[in-house]
């Protein structure tokens, strides 16, 4: 009868050290990063590639977290605003040098296409850059290039 009484509390301290532990770990990947994060919104009139993802005219949610590993890569991801659907996400290398104003997303037009090249985070500075997906050479780029600038509004918290 005693060993099983010993059994039962050997199995329970198991079982709250384990209990423990997930409770601790779940605690950690919760925590606060150390480094800025950014959370806004943007609204589309156009249509708009972003890299394979095609962004229909309406309304967006932003999302830019940067990782623990590596303080100069981030997240970006992108919700339709209404359905909380992510249409984006993608892991870019930011440039912490760049100074911006405002938050804005630069799409270049060649046509009636429209691509997202730049994405600028004010703060942040800019956090996606791709080469322009309409121009075989950036001097071609250059060249072609015809911006618009779309607004990100912080989110309100």
């Amino acid at each position: 009868m005693k060993m099983n009484h010993v059994r039962f509390s050997a199995s329970l301290k198991l079982f709250l050290g384990v209990l423990l532990a997930g409770c601790f770990l779940a605690t950690a990947a919760h925590a606060q990063s150390p480094y800025p994060s950014f959370k806004g919104t943007f609204e589309l009139t156009n249509k708009v590639n972003w890299g394979n993802a095609v962004l229909r005219p309406g309304a967006y949610s932003l999302a830019f977290d940067r990782l623990y590993s590596d303080p100069k890569v981030g997240n970006i991801t992108i919700c339709d605003a209404h359905t909380g659907k992510i249409v984006v996400q993608a892991f870019s290398r930011m440039d912490i040098n760049t100074a911006t104003g405002d938050s804005q997303l630069l799409i270049t037009v060649s046509g009636n296409q429209r691509a997202v090249y730049s994405l600028q985070l004010a703060g942040l500075g800019e956090v996606f850059h791709q080469a322009h997906p309409f121009a075989a050479s950036e001097r071609e780029a250059e060249e072609a290039r015809n911006t618009e600038v779309i607004p990100v509004a912080v989110a309100q918290k």
